[in-house]
């Protein structure tokens, strides 16, 4: 079977990558290991019409392409809810906020990623002593107290990566702060990147992008096993199958992409990467409720905590529901923890750490519903794979090079944005202009 492009994932990155070139004139085939379009989204609907984005969820401000796709296609968003205070649990105490000082560390952090090209983050001034640091290490020296290391730790690292603060180096994570706007930006709620969500999920713009391409274009549950290149083209293999193209675009993570088999065997360099840059650890839950009662307590369900098993909360409710929809999330060693407990330890760990949130009423759920994404077969992860400790610089200039007729997408190859559907889309593009610039160059 004969194409001219062959697009390994039919998650965001790699449906824009798809309508970039068709659009362009280029014969496309996708190859999609699951029996569903949409990557890491994935909208879990209750009897009663209450939907639950058991993946990414939100856009906001600024993330410029994915806004343009859902208005291109008629789709409409709604505001995350917020309503009362959010709640800060530290040393055992309760805020509205953190204490100051975190503020003072997270604009030293934005300084120092005004420093950093998140095209290059490896070619800055300190980016030797930035990429072996730990970014626990980091904060131990920068926090004022342990326990604002600790905080700071799982909300940047965790909320934003899913890992751990000792997983990832300081400059990651500069790399993330830069590439989304800073930690304003990226923590906030309105104004921020939790601000809105997609009436039906993000699920519903993913086939809408499916759709363009035309019947026939998107194959599913047909994951790709094997690449071979050689001078007359590109070989891609599935299920006993072989499609041939000019080249191929693989919109996986790089996790993924190196369980591919590939002929010739990737160089060297783009191999080590893909062993660097693991997926990031996360158990996302929605405890759902007959009403939200945080609401009438005052309480906006938007919550961080210094320790415990769940590092944040928001409220996750929808204009058309009634329910109450509470989503607690948890990251690293604290998802790890709760992986090896049997469902009915975790569960009751999750409403203990609510109820410390909101209230006894967190204890007398209608229903808990989890999605662990690193049991997904073709995810192993979320939210996104980040590089490890003393990797950027070794190994960071291989992320987006191409390998002859092999090219790179996924939302950790953006530079804008990178781990959000919007950076999945900016990626798809760029590597779909570097083949229609020209298949060889």
């Amino acid at each position: 079977m004969r194409t001219d492009v062959v697009v390994v994932g039919a998650g965001f990155s790699g449906l824009a990558a798809a309508l970039a070139l068709k659009r362009a004139g280029a014969r496309v085939r996708v190859l999609e290991a699951r029996d569903r379009v949409g990557g890491r989204v994935l909208t879990r609907w209750l009897p009663n019409g209450t939907q639950l984005d058991l993946g990414a969820q939100w856009i906001g401000p600024t993330q410029d392409r994915v806004a343009a796709l859902v208005a291109r296609y008629g789709l409409a968003t709604f505001p995350t809810a917020a309503y009362g205070t959010p709640t800060v649990l530290w040393a055992g105490r309760r805020y509205t906020e953190p204490p100051a000082p975190t503020d003072e560390v997270l604009a030293l952090l934005d300084a120092y990623a005004g420093r950093v090209d998140p095209a290059a983050p490896w070619t800055a001034v300190e980016a030797p002593d930035w990429d072996r640091r730990t970014l626990a290490a980091w904060l131990r020296e920068a926090a004022p107290d342990a326990v604002a290391a600790r905080y700071l730790g799982r909300l940047l690292a965790g909320g934003l990566l899913a890992a751990g603060p000792a997983e990832i180096s300081l400059l990651q994570m500069l790399f993330y702060l830069r590439s989304g706007g800073g930690s304003g930006m990226l923590l906030g709620m309105a104004g921020g990147a939790q601000q809105d969500r997609i009436v039906g999920g993000p699920g519903v713009l993913a086939d809408a992008l499916a759709a363009a391409l035309g019947p026939d274009t998107v194959r599913l549950g047909a994951p790709v096993e094997s690449i071979r290149q050689d001078h007359a083209g590109v070989t891609v293999g599935t299920g006993g199958e072989a499609l041939t193209a000019e080249a191929v675009v693989v919109a996986v993570a790089p996790a993924l992409a190196g369980r591919i088999r590939y002929d010739p065997p990737l160089p060297a360099l783009r191999d080590g990467l893909t062993q660097r840059m693991p997926m990031g650890s996360a158990v996302k839950v929605h405890a759902v409720y007959p009403e939200p009662f945080w609401r009438a307590d005052g309480h906006s369900g938007v919550s961080t905590c210094a320790e415990g098993p769940v590092t944040e909360t928001v409220d996750n409710g929808t204009p058309d529901s009634t329910r109450g929809v509470l989503t607690a999330f948890s990251y690293g060693d604290e998802a790890n923890a709760l992986r090896r407990m049997s469902p009915e330890a975790r569960r009751g760990a999750l409403l203990d750490a609510l109820v410390e949130i909101v209230g006894p009423d967190a204890r007398r759920p209608d229903e808990v519903v989890e999605y662990d994404w690193s049991a997904d077969e073709w995810t192993r992860g979320c939210f996104c794979g980040a590089v490890s400790v003393g990797a950027w610089r070794a190994y960071g200039p291989e992320l987006r090079r191409r390998v002859g007729r092999v090219h790179w997408a996924g939302t950790e190859t953006a530079t804008r944005w990178a781990g959000y559907l919007d950076g999945a889309i900016e990626a798809g593009e760029r590597a779909a202009a570097e083949i229609l610039r020209s298949p060889l160059a």
